[in-house]
């Protein structure tokens, strides 16, 4: 397949053999999981075999089992610009809440006319950023409730 750097790839499960997707899943939870398991590696259709990392083999294991679970899976590049609607959806939020995050400055926006487009990348970046002071939040509130021994109060 042909390199598509800027293009969405959409895998429907109907383009796939339901026995084939099912040897492959059973195939690929057999893998050992322990760390002195062999690199894993994929054969080209010539016989030429080829190492990958393991979080590739982890990723391809994910669609693979979405997939089997007849869901449809799309890859895009981290450089993509979505339209409002479709970052909010990524968020699971409105679109006019996204808009307020954009217009308060902590996503970066480009416009395009009076249209405003988000890189996936800030979204991913700002969902990190959540992820981190949410955790620094817990932490925050579990030492304090250590401190002033609270922490198994009902």
């Amino acid at each position: 397949m042909a390199s598509q750097t800027n293009q969405r790839i959409t895998l429907e499960p109907s383009t796939f053999n339901e026995t084939d997707l099912d040897l492959l899943v059973s195939f690929l939870h057999q893998a050992p999981r322990t760390v002195e398991r062999t690199p894993p590696a994929l054969l080209d259709p010539d016989g030429k075999k080829q190492i990958i990392p393991f979080a590739l083999y982890e990723t391809l294991t994910t669609i693979v089992d979405a997939l089997h679970q007849n869901k449809g899976v799309s890859i895009i590049p981290t450089n993509t610009q979505l339209t409002t609607q479709q970052a909010a959806d990524y968020l699971q939020i409105s679109r006019p809440t996204l808009v307020k995050i954009l217009e308060s400055g902590t996503i970066p926006f480009t416009t395009v006319g009076r249209h405003r487009r988000v890189l996936l990348a800030d979204l991913i970046g700002y969902e990190d950023q959540l992820r981190r002071e949410r955790r620094s939040y817990l932490k925050s509130q579990t030492q304090q409730a250590t401190a002033d021994n609270s922490y198994f109060d009902h």
